[in-house]
């Protein structure tokens, strides 16, 4: 059962790990925030775990697999891998034991509030493969393959390293087995400032003792840097490929750590390389210098063999024979680092799979044909932030963040914060976070970001570096293709090649639905912009938006939609802006992008404000009431419906404004005021169809409220009739839910269960997921009406999944007072209090009085059936 999000995720890992004990709400907000909890954290908890529960009902689990008790939550999971580990591990059952884990413990929950039962586990984890490893030993197994990368891994565990020393010595192997203690002893002095342990001197005694001749091959390979940090998986992976005899290419983009990794991955591999390691500096990209030809790289190679220059034939072919012949059968180990291309390495692989050839680009190298690709990606943010600290020898606040992860620019930070004393990292990462020009806070000495940058855009055509300056001024986050042609000026086909071109040179990325920029690249590109060219260019780009497009483009665009509206409101472009709010704002209700919608409607009517025409200020404060609204910030809602009101001008504006007036009126349980409005939007409103059926719908649901059953009827079915004469598909799911609840009020209920089913079923054809969680809430109540509580509860619950994903506190205050009472019918009546006392308190926070008052009533209730009464009759339901 995949978890429904990361705070789900976090707050499943941290009750799976007091598995049987009641982990406490607080701790559980610790858990998801960190420490920075929001006002809202516990009941947020408390939403998200219940929503669990649902998920795992769903999946099969018992009733009582997570309960809430006391202060907080109990989940009692049937089976748990963790606890058949650890009795596989007591009875010596080591590798069954291993083979419950299937990677790091908890991997990729990243909840700081865990770090600390995540090294318990893992350090259970290695302590056991260290005992599987060592009885293996033992019994004569052949181990060093698995031990060698794991100490690739885990460089500075010195009973791995220990096993690994042991394992060579058994294979007559003591050379390697030196070279391992040496390497190991480095890295814990280097790193920790201390020595090796007993044990480790005492196997380094051990092989001393009756050493070998060494027989071993020279060694070119560079410094292998003693703050290394992170990149354990990649090291590992590299360790792991290079004897397989494929060549081996990691690229990534400028400044990501790819030659640093090579040379650690390298320098580990080693041992398996007994013939020497070879390494050139190919100068695909550096300052002042031509990339190297294949002849000069092959005779650099040939020369650390140790064949003179003099000996070594003229012309590529013969050159790269002779290379060829060197190598052939011996176990070398090539680095070739910095390539500018294919044609530039290929000449340079040997014939033979004993030679292993590690490569780094900044290019993919998809045309070098049998290598394995090994693309690098940012660092992750804590072992960023503990390259900060190796480097700076400071704790970081926040500086990686500002140096966007990236391996060079947190050196290149770090460094001048350790050679500034009276500087702190805080006043670091202000300079950075302040500064208008971030690249050029990122230099020091020779180091430069921006001129590792400008090397890639130099390698570029000219095509492609115009388009790179141009996508600098995109203000979003995720650059289109369709927003790249605009910018450009081109068509889609040739944006899409030239923005491929970027991402085979790692200049862009892809990101679902497009590309992104690292944002000190976005930096870069807008840095090298002409002024002129960019005004145009984004003029092009802002009319793209304004004219919009089909459901379909506002799903790719939707991640920019309030980027671009607030940048046109910047930039004085306020026509764009609050026409782009406009379309948008529809598409951002419609799929639940509530922050977004908030957003782009506030920016959109302060520009329609400026633009200064009435008719754009009282649109704008429609979509900004019914952002509000989606919101649960009804306060503010009513108040933008009452000023659409006051200067609303058409017949239909002051409809749809009264429309909203009556809707919130409803909500406050004011339905006689209500009606007034209802009644005076419905005359205004009988030239729009599409805007009197929504009146009729709403004014359905008021009747409903007052008792005026048939008149609810009638409206509703009336408001259904519209809807479906005129296409409205997913209005005619709303109001066709609405019709099934009256015939239910009215007693009718097997009309009432056929209409519920057709609306939730439309809705789910439709891919309507709001008016899918709509339907099933009115399903919900037609089967309590129908003495049906069990599928009432599954009918509710589902509703409060996709409420919870859709982020919509309003509904999600509906949901919890109909599970609630389904939970209640069914005789759970601990569930049913939980889920009304959430109701409860979302409605209080946003002012819900109606579904307050259901959940009021549903608590007193509970309190009938713990005195014996029993309530669950269709009739007392339905009150």
């Amino acid at each position: 059962m995949p978890p429904a999000g990361p705070r789900q995720e976090r707050i499943l890992a941290a009750l799976l790990l007091d598995a049987g004990r009641v982990v406490p709400v607080e701790r559980l907000v610790d858990v998801v925030w960190d420490g920075e909890p929001p006002a809202t954290a516990t009941r947020q908890v408390r939403n998200v775990t219940t929503a669990l529960r649902r998920a795992l009902l769903d999946a099969g689990f018992a009733e009582d697999v997570l309960t809430a008790e006391g202060p907080g939550f109990v989940l009692r999971p049937p089976a748990l891998d963790l606890r058949e580990f650890e009795a596989h591990a007591e009875r010596g059952e080591y590798r069954d034991a291993l083979a419950c884990w299937r990677g790091p413990a908890l991997a990729g929950v990243g909840s700081a509030a865990l770090d600390g039962a995540v090294a318990r586990l893992d350090e259970r984890r290695l302590s056991t493969m260290e005992l599987c490893l060592a009885a293996e030993l033992d019994e004569g197994g052949d181990v060093v393959a698995e031990l060698t990368a794991l100490v690739a891994e885990h460089p500075l565990r010195e009973g791995f390293a220990g096993l690994l020393m042991r394992a060579l010595t058994q294979n007559g192997r003591q050379a390697d087995a030196l070279r391992v203690y040496q390497s190991t002893r480095r890295r814990l002095v280097d790193e920790l400032g201390v020595e090796p342990g007993p044990k480790l001197r005492a196997l380094h005694e051990e092989a001393l003792r009756d050493p070998p001749e060494d027989h071993t091959g020279p060694c070119y390979l560079p410094f292998d840097l003693p703050d290394f940090t992170g990149r354990e998986e990649e090291v590992q992976r590299l360790v792991t490929l290079l004897p397989e005899g494929a060549p081996v290419v990691v690229d990534g983009m400028a400044g990501v750590g790819k030659t640093a990794l090579a040379v650690r991955a390298a320098h580990l591999a080693a041992p398996a390389f007994g013939d020497g390691q070879l390494f050139v500096d190919l100068h695909g990209y550096t300052p002042g210098r031509s990339p190297l030809s294949p002849e000069a790289a092959l005779e650099a190679l040939l020369v650390q063999l140790g064949v003179p220059a003099n000996r070594h034939p003229d012309g590529l072919e013969a050159r790269a024979a002779l290379w060829r012949a060197r190598t052939a059968g011996r176990k070398l180990l090539v680095l070739l680092d910095n390539a500018a291309g294919e044609e530039q390495v290929r000449p340079l692989l040997p014939g033979t799979g004993t030679v292993a050839v590690l490569a780094t680009s900044r290019r993919y190298l998809t045309a070098l044909d049998g290598a394995v690709p090994v693309s690098l990606d940012l660092l992750p943010p804590a072992a960023a932030s503990e390259l900060f600290t190796a480097v700076s020898g400071r704790r970081d606040a926040g500086v990686a963040q500002r140096c966007g992860f990236l391996p060079l620019a947190i050196r290149i930070a770090a460094a001048r914060l350790r050679h500034r004393p009276q500087w702190t990292a805080q006043e670091l990462a202000e300079r950075l976070g302040s500064a208008h020009d971030r690249l050029s806070e990122l230099r020091a000495g020779s180091r430069d970001v921006a001129a590792a940058f400008e090397l890639s855009y130099q390698d570029l055509t000219e095509p492609q570096r115009r388009m790179f300056r141009l996508l600098g001024g995109h203000p979003g986050t995720l650059l289109t293709v369709g927003a790249a042609a605009a910018l450009a000026e081109l068509s889609t086909r040739d944006a899409e090649h030239l923005m491929e071109d970027l991402l085979d040179a790692h200049l862009l990325t892809h990101d679902r639905g497009g590309y992104r920029f690292h944002d000190l690249l976005a930096e870069h590109a807008r840095g090298l912009a002409d002024p002129d060219e960019a005004a145009v260019a984004l003029d092009r780009l802002l009319d793209y938006y304004r004219e919009g497009g089909d459901e379909r483009w506002y799903a790719a665009e939707d991640r920019n939609l309030a980027a671009v509206t607030e940048h046109a409101l910047a930039r004085a472009r306020y026509d764009h802006a609050w026409r782009i709010a406009e379309h948008a704002t529809e598409h951002l209700q419609q799929r639940g992008r509530r922050d977004e919608f908030l957003a782009v409607a506030r920016a959109g009517h302060t520009a329609a404000c400026r633009v200064g025409d009435p008719e754009a200020v009282q649109r704008s404060l429609g979509y900004l009431a019914d952002a509000h609204w989606e919101s649960g910030e009804l306060g503010e809602a009513m108040a933008c419906a009452e000023e659409r009101l006051r200067v609303a001008r058409s017949a239909i504006d002051r409809a749809s404004a009264l429309s909203r007036l009556g809707a919130l009126h409803g909500m406050f349980s004011r339905y006689d005021q209500a009606r007034a409005c209802y009644q005076d939007a419905l005359s205004l409103a009988v030239d729009d169809k599409a805007l009197t059926s929504l009146i009729l719908a709403n004014t359905s649901h008021n009747e409903e409220m007052l008792g005026d059953l048939d008149n609810a009827l009638a409206c509703a079915r009336r408001a259904t009739e519209i809807r479906r004469c005129i296409g409205d598909d997913r209005g005619a799911v709303l109001s066709t839910a609405q019709e099934a609840v009256v015939l239910a009020r009215l007693g009718r209920s097997e009309e009432a269960l056929s209409l519920a089913e057709r609306s939730v079923r439309e809705a789910v054809d439709l891919g309507y997921a709001f008016g899918e969680a709509w339907s099933r809430i009115d399903h919900a109540e037609v089967l309590l009406a129908a003495d049906l509580p069990a599928r009432a509860r599954e009918q509710a619950g589902r509703a409060g999944e996709i409420l919870t994903w859709l982020n919509h506190p309003l509904m999600l205050t509906m949901a919890e007072n109909s599970l609630g009472a389904a939970c209640r019918a069914t005789g759970d009546p601990d569930a049913a209090l939980r889920h009304h006392r959430l109701a409860r308190e979302t409605a209080r926070r946003i002012g819900y009085l109606a579904q307050e008052t259901r959940a009021d009533h549903g608590i007193a209730m509970l309190s009938v059936v713990r005195s014996g009464d029993d309530p669950r009759t269709p009739e007392k339901l339905m009150e």
